[in-house]
C-alpha cells in the first residue's frame, strides 16, 4: 500500500516541520521586535548550500506575519514582502517587484488602493537603464528612482503604522529577500541597500526592516558596490544542526506521516544515527536522506540497512543530493580534467586536510597545472585553504567527497 512520504528534500520544509535555530530565531524575533518598536534592525543570513536558509526564511515569514506566534513576544503583524534574486535582476526590476507584492499585500479596501496608486505613481514611469543613455544619466536615473522608491515605500508604512484603522494597522514592512549572492553587477546589491536604509531614516520611517540570505560570498557582492554596506546588517550565520536536532527533524517527519497514513511507519534509533551522521547536520541532506530511507523501507519501520542502501545506490540520496549541490561544481564550474582530478585525489581522504605534497604524489599532471588548479578552485569557492597552514586544502563537505568517489565519474554529462 502506497504511503505518503512527509520528507521535503527539494523544496523548504514547512513551519511546522522546522526544527532547531533556537538562537537564530530569537535573534530575528529579537530585530522584529525593535523594527516594531522604531528601532530597525537589518539581518543578513548566510550559510552553505543545503544548510536551510530558505526554510529558515520561510519560517520567519510566518513568524513576522503572525502567522506563527513567538513564545516570547506578542504576535507580529508586518507585512511581509518577499523576493527572490537571481543574475537577470536589476534596480528597476526589483522596485517594481516590492511595488507590486505590497500592492497585493495592502490593496484590500478602496482607501489603501487609492493611497498605493497615489504614493507609487512613479514606478510606471521607470525607464529601462540600458535604453542607450549614457553612464552619468544613468546613475542619475538610478539615484532618483531610489528616491522615490524609498519616499514611496516610507509614507505607505507610515500609513500602515500610524495612520491606519484598527483593521489596517500594522508593525511595519519586512522584506525577506532569497539568494541574493546571485545578484549581478546591474543590481548594485550594496548601494541598493545602504542608499535605501539611509533615505529612509531621512523620510522619518523607522519599522522597515530587510533580511536578506544567500551563501557567505554575498557579503563581497555587497562589498562590490558599497563597502560601508555591510554595516547596514547584522550577520546571521548558520551551520550544521545539532544531533539532537537532526533526530528530531526526522521524527517530526514520521509524525506527519503518521497522521496521515493508514499503515504507520517507525525507525530504529540506529537508522536515525545514520541520518545524522550522513547528513552533516545539512537540514536538506536530512530531508534526502529521510525521503530516500521512507521509500526504501518495505516493513515499515525504518532500519540502518534501509537509509544506508538507499544512500549509496545508483540514484539513491548521495546521487541526488550530488545531482543537485555537487555536479555543477564539478563539471559546470571546471572546465579542466586535470583540476577535477585534483578534486579526486582530495576526496580520497574526504573532508580531512591534505598538503599540496600528497596531491602532487598522485597527480598526473605538471606542478603548474596543480598550482593553477589549486589557486583556481580556492578562488571559486569549491575547496578550502588551511587559513593556519600553508600548503593544506581541503572539500568544504564530506558529502562532497563521497560523491566523487562514488558518482562523479559516472555522472559525467555526455557530449
Amino acid at each position: 500500500m502506497k504511503k505518503l512520504n512527509p520528507f521535503k528534500p527539494n523544496s523548504p520544509v514547512p513551519p511546522a516541520m522546522f526544527a532547531g535555530r533556537i538562537s537564530e530565531i530569537e535573534s530575528i524575533e529579537k530585530s522584529l521586535f525593535q523594527t516594531q518598536n522604531g528601532q530597525p534592525s537589518n539581518l543578513m543570513v548566510t550559510g552553505d548550500r543545503g544548510i536551510g536558509k530558505s526554510s529558515l526564511l520561510f519560517y520567519v515569514k510566518g513568524l513576522a506575519s503572525g502567522g506563527i506566534k513567538s513564545p516570547d513576544y506578542e504576535r507580529f503583524n508586518f507585512v511581509t514582502v518577499d523576493l527572490l534574486v537571481s543574475e537577470k535582476t536589476d534596480i528597476s526590476t526589483l522596485v517594481k517587484l516590492a511595488e507590486r507584492k505590497i500592492s497585493r499585500e495592502l490593496s484590500k479596501t478602496e482607501a489603501i488602493r487609492s493611497f498605493l496608486h497615489t504614493t507609487w505613481e512613479f514606478v510606471k514611469r521607470i525607464r529601462i537603464m540600458d535604453s542607450g543613455i549614457g553612464p552619468e544619466e544613468k546613475n542619475s536615473e538610478i539615484e532618483i528612482l531610489l528616491d522615490d522608491f524609498s519616499y514611496s515605500l516610507a509614507e505607505t508604512s507610515k500609513r500602515i503604522t500610524e495612520n491606519a484603522s484598527a483593521e489596517e494597522k500594522r508593525d511595519g514592512i519586512v522584506f525577506v529577500i532569497d539568494e541574493c549572492d546571485s545578484a549581478s553587477p546591474d543590481l548594485r546589491l550594496g548601494y541598493f541597500f545602504k542608499n535605501v536604509t539611509e533615505s529612509l531614516l531621512h523620510h522619518g520611517c523607522y519599522n522597515v526592516m530587510f533580511i536578506i540570505a544567500g551563501l557567505p560570498t554575498v557579503v563581497e557582492k555587497l562589498s562590490e558596490s558599497h563597502p560601508s554596506s555591510i554595516r547596514v546588517f547584522t550577520q546571521v550565520p548558520l551551520g550544521e544542526l545539532s544531533p539532537s536536532d537532526r533526530r528530531y527533524v526526522v521524527d517530526r517527519g514520521l509524525e506527519e506521516a503518521n497522521k496521515v497514513n493508514k499503515i504507520q511507519t517507525k525507525i530504529s534509533p540506529d537508522a536515525k544515527i545514520q541520518i545524522s551522521v550522513l547528513s552533516e547536520g545539512y537540514p536538506n541532506f536530512i530531508q534526502q536522506f529521510s525521503f530516500s530511507a521512507f521509500e526504501e523501507d518495505s516493513d515499515n519501520e525504518i532500519s540502518g540497512d534501509d537509509v544506508l542502501n538507499s544512500a549509496f545506490k545508483q540514484g539513491g540520496a548521495i546521487d541526488a543530493i550530488g545531482s543537485r549541490y555537487y555536479a555543477s561544481d564539478f563539471y559546470d564550474r571546471i572546465k579542466s580534467d586535470e583540476y577535477r582530478e585534483v578534486l579526486s585525489i582530495m576526496a580520497e581522504k574526504m573532508n580531512e586536510w591534505i598538503t599540496k605534497a600528497e596531491i602532487r604524489a598522485k597527480f598526473s599532471g605538471d606542478e603548474s597545472t596543480l598550482s593553477n588548479a589549486l589557486s583556481a578552485l580556492v578562488g571559486r569557492k569549491i575547496i578550502l585553504r588551511n587559513p593556519s597552514k600553508i600548503g593544506e586544502y581541503r572539500l568544504q563537505q564530506r558529502g562532497f567527497a563521497l560523491w566523487i568517489k562514488l558518482f562523479g565519474d559516472k555522472s559525467k554529462p555526455k557530449a
